[in-house]
């Protein structure tokens, strides 16, 4: 009984607001009233101007006879000639932030934030049961001597060398009050990789 009352009278609200106490409008104050506004110099008002887009994550897993290095720095290069910033990424199924961050990559967000990196991804499993762990322990020696905890995310500069590291940019972005997420780190660390 209290739905239909509740639906009549919010219907009645928005009939409400739809009306104004105006005279009539002309054909040519129509016409007027539906020229397109000026185009706005904001490109965060226009959203065309910043499309949403998904993460480019590239998951690496054992193929043939290719080395993980081998995998992994041609895809490096590659990522470079696409003018993409690359960052590598080291999980596991079994680690719970790995679950959010697998989360976070289904996630879309401003181009302007992400569109120029490229997540090269790693999973433990993947390599562990192709009995390729030493591959997967060896590359991840390049940037972190600590083995076995995850994630380890590592934005590396055109040298490959560490250029930062997530852990630590997450203290970074909190201490000057940022909101420690992916997009705001890649976008956070864009005018010094540049």
């Amino acid at each position: 009984m209290l739905r239909p009352a509740l639906c009549s009278l919010s219907l009645a609200l928005f009939l409400l607001a739809g009306c104004r106490d105006e005279a009539p409008q002309t054909a040519e104050q129509r016409a007027a009233s539906d020229t397109p506004a000026e185009p706005t110099a904001d490109p965060a008002a226009d959203p065309a101007a910043d499309p949403m887009v998904g993460y480019d994550l590239r998951r690496l897993r054992p193929r043939g006879g290719e080395t993980l290095a081998a995998m992994f720095d041609r895809m490096r290069v590659q990522a470079l000639a696409d003018k993409k910033r690359v960052v590598v990424l080291f999980s596991a199924d079994w680690c719970e932030p790995c679950k959010r961050l697998d989360l976070e990559f289904g996630n879309t967000h401003p181009a302007s934030m992400i569109a120029d990196v490229r997540i090269l991804e790693l999973k433990e499993e993947d390599w562990k049961a192709a009995a390729r762990m030493d591959e997967f322990n060896e590359l991840r020696r390049r940037w972190e001597p600590a083995l076995g905890t995850y994630p380890l995310a590592v934005l590396l500069d055109e040298d490959g060398q560490r250029r930062d590291e997530m852990k630590a940019a997450k203290e970074r972005l909190e201490a000057d009050g940022l909101e420690p997420t992916l997009p705001v780190w890649f976008a956070s660390t864009r005018s010094s990789t540049s």
